[in-house]
């Protein structure tokens, strides 16, 4: 008999529990709702059963405040205070209710109070100045903060960057700001995390050029302290203005006898943002510190790196150009023979190769390297492959395929493998090879490198798309391998005479799209954008529901803003593309490149350092 009891109060307490469980969740869903009156009723009921469950008092008490029922919410939290005198948190609920009946004095003596009383725990001291400044209390907040300063007297910048951030809340941007500049020059370590807080406030360019003076005031208040220099230099990166930088940049330098490095590390942030101009500023301001400074070697590498770049941005470079730069690469590696076994003599064979338009001697220099015993493998893996490119643009098949199949052994389990794989199967399709060329471009869909497997899908997609069944005419496709290849091998007249057959004989064929494509980039190589322009703008007005219609909203936006100067437009097009393709590969680019036109200054670069 008592067995039986037993069994049935276990099963009379689990439905209660099971019950109880339900109500609770129905109970959240009117206070989720806004239903305040229903969801107060519910905890009400819930609180008779168990009528010390903190998290049902909470939750009882949100809805009180949600009816402005202050007089209730009172008496509950009065109640809960009663048992648990020392608990801070529920004084802070009912200094909240007395501000919200009024009771402005009672409200203040328990927020002080609450201040007065903090412990040197930093999790407290952040709970309290959270809940402050979420309530809009912004003034008990930076109270809370300068409390904690006077517990932990020895840090005296404690909390300077959340103190920084209410100041400019407040409207108060000189505090803000001082604080801020203290804590840079008292904690350099930390100027990465105070450049990030410095961009978050200065959303304006008033407040930037308020910081601007104060740091001028600084400078000239302590001309031997250099981190207002970097700081300055900082700023006007920021804005662009990299020749100003660069002479905060280059005193910093000679004042601290860094004997270059700083203005080194300059010339490769120019670079990397192609302002080529303060790149070669810099360059040679540390190459003219004379050959026995160490970093002049590397200073010269760098900058044949910058020159190489920019011309290949210049619309109208001449051969005069391009001899001066072919000439500084010899001259260079006569001088620093070391780096015939690095990245600058890779650079030298692609610059004749592109620029000079001599293969043979391109060939001929890394060859140099292959045949030397102490360089890196996986260097003088890319250098094969960039000799099996440079055999192919000569039209020697097989010495290219027997190139690329060299790298593919040697590195099969290795992403240079999967390029070197990738590169043959492009040259079986350039030869008419489709089947083979499919196969290869299957296995190589699943890629680790994200750009091999974009590439292969998107060459895949060409051949399943416009190589028909046996029976029927391969011949486009042939016809357009052939003039791809034509274009690979620098023969972009010859390749837009093949391109004009396929438009003139098969004028409805699928590959319309993609001789559009091809066309561009052939134009964009020309340095011929009007036209490149046209022909992405086609695609995406005739071809906007096809596989390339992303890529050429894409670079459309890029030329609209790199080369004819038109922002605005340029961010119409990538905000198009995020809202047309959100599937797209290039989808990332586009919302930082839209974020960056928008003006956002947490897509500027904030970890910038000299």
């Amino acid at each position: 008999m008592k067995k039986g009891l037993s069994i049935l109060y276990f099963l009379l307490l689990a439905f209660t529990m099971q019950a109880q469980d339900q109500l609770v969740q129905v109970a959240k869903q009117y206070l989720l709702k806004g239903e305040f009156d229903k969801a107060a009723a519910t905890y009400k009921q819930l609180l008779d059963y168990s009528p010390n469950d903190a998290e049902l008092q909470q939750s009882y008490l949100l809805c009180l405040l949600g009816m402005k029922d202050y007089t209730n919410a009172e008496k509950l939290v009065k109640k809960q205070i009663k048992s648990d005198r020392s608990n801070q948190k529920l004084q802070y609920s009912l200094a909240k209710i007395y501000k919200a009946e009024g009771e402005e004095k009672k409200a203040t003596k328990l927020f002080t109070s609450i201040i007065d009383n903090l412990k040197p725990l930093d999790e407290e001291i952040r709970y309290y100045a959270d809940q402050f400044e979420k309530d809009n209390m912004l003034d008990y907040a930076i109270a809370t903060y300068e409390k904690a300063r006077t517990l932990q007297k020895e840090n005296t910048y404690l909390y300077a960057e959340e103190l920084a951030i209410l100041f400019d809340k407040k409207g108060d941007k000189d505090k803000a700001l001082n604080n801020l500049l203290d804590l840079y020059i008292s904690h350099p370590e930390k100027s990465e995390d105070i450049r990030a807080t410095f961009q978050r406030i200065m959303d304006k360019p008033e407040k930037l050029a308020s910081l601007q003076q104060k740091v001028r005031t600084r400078i000239a208040v302590d001309t031997n302290q250099m981190g207002f220099p970097d700081l300055m230099a900082w700023m006007f990166i920021q804005q662009n203005k990299y020749d100003s930088a660069f002479i905060q940049i280059k005193t910093i330098d000679n004042k601290l006898n860094e004997r270059g490095l700083r203005v080194l590390d300059f010339a490769r942030i120019s670079l990397r943002e192609k302002q080529f101009s303060a790149a070669l500023s810099g360059y040679n301001f540390v190459i003219a510190k004379g050959v026995e400074e160490p970093f002049y070697a590397v200073a010269r590498s760098e900058k044949l790196t910058c020159l190489n770049e920019q011309i290949q941005q210049l619309p109208n470079y001449t051969i005069a150009d391009v001899t001066k730069i072919a000439t500084e690469y010899a001259d260079f590696l006569e001088a620093f023979p070391a780096f015939k076994l690095k990245e600058t003599m890779r650079e030298y064979a692609q610059f004749e190769a592109k620029y000079v338009h001599d293969i043979q001697k391109a060939i001929g220099i890394l060859n140099e390297v292959v045949a030397a015993n102490n360089v890196d493998k996986t260097f003088k893996g890319y250098c094969k492959l960039d000799m099996g490119d440079y055999q192919l643009i000569n039209n020697d098949i097989w010495e290219s395929s027997l190139l690329y199949s060299q790298v593919d052994k040697e590195f099969k389990q290795d992403m240079l493998g999967e390029e070197a794989r990738f590169k043959n199967a492009k040259l079986s399709y350039y030869t008419g090879d489709f089947v083979w060329a499919q196969g290869q471009l299957d296995v190589l869909k699943a890629s680790t490198s994200e750009l091999i497997a974009n590439d292969a899908l998107n060459l895949s997609v060409l051949i399943t798309e416009n190589n028909p069944p046996a029976d029927s005419n391969s011949a486009p496709l042939l016809m357009y391998a052939h003039a791809d290849l034509l274009e690979f091998q620098n023969k972009n007249d010859e390749a837009l005479v093949v391109l004009d057959s396929i438009t003139a004989e098969y004028p409805k064929h699928p590959l319309l799209d993609d001789i559009l494509m091809a066309r561009a980039f052939i134009s964009i190589k020309k340095q011929e954008f009007n036209d490149a322009a046209m022909y992405l703008q086609k695609i995406v007005t005739n071809y906007g529901e096809d596989v390339l219609a992303d890529d050429a909203l894409y670079n459309l936006a890029l030329i609209n803003e790199n080369r004819f100067n038109n922002k605005d437009e340029a961010k119409r097009l990538f905000e198009e593309l995020i809202l047309k393709y959100p599937g797209s590969t290039y989808i990332n680019e586009a919302r930082k490149n839209f974020r960056r036109l928008r003006g956002n200054k947490s897509d500027m670069d904030a970890s910038t350092t000299f």
